[in-house]
């Protein structure tokens, strides 16, 4: 099943989540080093990443990664 990773941006760190999910992962750095970190946790293969959306005009500076959801 494929899963969506949705990272937002906050007080200086990228928070990465899933819907139904209690985990999250975050970094300083960038949002797809968030995302790899969710995608490791969920044991996903963060290689599997794509990059869906950058809305610029959210503010709150929301990436949105799917996986195909096939484990490690």
């Amino acid at each position: 099943m494929p899963v969506e990773i949705r990272c937002r941006y906050t007080t200086g760190t990228y928070v990465a989540t899933v819907k139904g999910q209690k985990k999250t992962a975050s970094n300083t750095i960038s949002a797809r080093q968030a995302a790899d970190a969710m995608a490791t946790k969920l044991g996903l293969d963060p290689a599997h990443l794509v990059e869906q959306t950058r809305d610029l005009i959210d503010n709150k500076g929301a990436v949105i990664f799917s996986h195909p959801g096939e484990p490690a």
